[in-house]
């Protein structure tokens, strides 16, 4: 059984036709309600349950690091145009609970998400002769599945699969973030890939403040390096390619600026003048490890959809 359990479960997220990442969704969903059970046991869970986590899943995906699920836009997965219906298709600079703690729209998000993206994945994540992982009530119409009454929209979660994925939770988890990662790198540009699919809500951001006492022991103009104006104590280190993108505090990246210029930038891309800018200042200050990938890193981030902040960046720095 337990040989069983882990050829089906490798097999599953390794092999087979991708037409998008649902599977990795619904296998990591599983994986998480197995590691978090304090107690083994038969569990039934819903489709809501299953929805909402594939909402936390995108919604990350999508509204904060810009992961692309496929090259073409009208070929984008349900799950993807139904978020962006609701929440735009521009970076969100809030967390997720605090998003939706100022929107009413989070249940009906859910309910569209069960209606339209599970009625497949769920049926089809196991081969219909075995119920290994859970039991569910689709009924095969020839070649398609028919998503099953209001009443009996919840699968059983085998009590020994339960038991097994919590044993194995860490083999398992890798396996499908590397096959989930391997399967969006083909249409992104997007460094740290692993680790934000493999992080998705649970990466907390790391002080700056110990690039903040480099800079300003380096750059002695004390001015911001977005408007020029001069820096008072409320001295903010931004990150000049957005963090949900470069996914890493690397001081090539980071520059003092303005409150004002700091959160008006948000995750926007600066002006070209601003990349011109900070390869000069680069230059100057020896920060030439990764330089000559600005302009890569700059354009690919632009081609995975972030926006570009309109700002007046003004020319400070004198390379000698």
């Amino acid at each position: 059984m337990k040989q069983d359990l882990e050829q089906l479960f490798l097999h599953i997220i390794t092999k087979g036709k991708k037409d998008n990442t649902y599977k990795f969704a619904l296998g990591k969903f599983l994986l998480e309600i197995a590691f978090n059970c304090t107690i083994i046991k038969e569990i039934k869970i819903s489709y809501d349950d299953i929805a909402e986590a594939f909402l936390k899943y995108y919604w990350f995906q999508e509204c904060k690091y810009k992961i692309k699920q496929d090259f073409k836009q009208n070929s984008q997965p349900q799950v993807i145009s139904i978020i962006q219906n609701y929440c735009g298709t521009e970076y969100i600079a809030d967390s997720f609970d605090m998003y939706f703690q100022k929107h009413d729209f989070k249940n009906n998000i859910i309910q569209e998400i069960k209606q339209k993206c599970l009625y497949d994945v769920i049926p089809r994540f196991q081969p219909d002769e075995s119920n290994l992982f859970y039991k569910h009530h689709h009924e095969k119409s020839l070649k398609k599945y028919k998503i099953p009454k209001q009443e009996k929209r919840y699968i059983i979660f085998n009590e020994k699969a339960v038991a097994y994925f919590k044993t194995n939770y860490e083999l398992f988890h890798k396996a499908l973030i590397l096959e989930w990662a391997k399967f969006l790198e083909k249409t992104n540009f997007t460094p740290k890939l692993i680790a934000k699919i493999e992080n998705l809500g649970k990466t907390k951001r790391s002080s700056l403040l110990k690039y903040k006492k480099i800079l300003l022991s380096i750059d002695k103009s004390n001015k911001c390096f977005y408007c020029g104006s001069n820096l008072d104590n409320n001295i903010h280190v931004d990150h000049f390619i957005p963090w949900s993108y470069v996914y890493d505090d690397e001081i090539w990246n980071l520059v003092l600026s303005c409150s004002s210029c700091n959160l008006k930038k948000s995750d926007y891309l600066p002006s070209k003048d601003c990349l011109e800018k900070i390869k000069l200042r680069n230059f100057k200050y020896n920060f030439l490890q990764v330089n000559k990938d600005i302009d890569e890193y700059y354009h690919n981030c632009k081609k995975s959809g972030f926006l570009e902040y309109s700002s007046n960046c003004k020319p400070i720095i004198t390379v000698v």
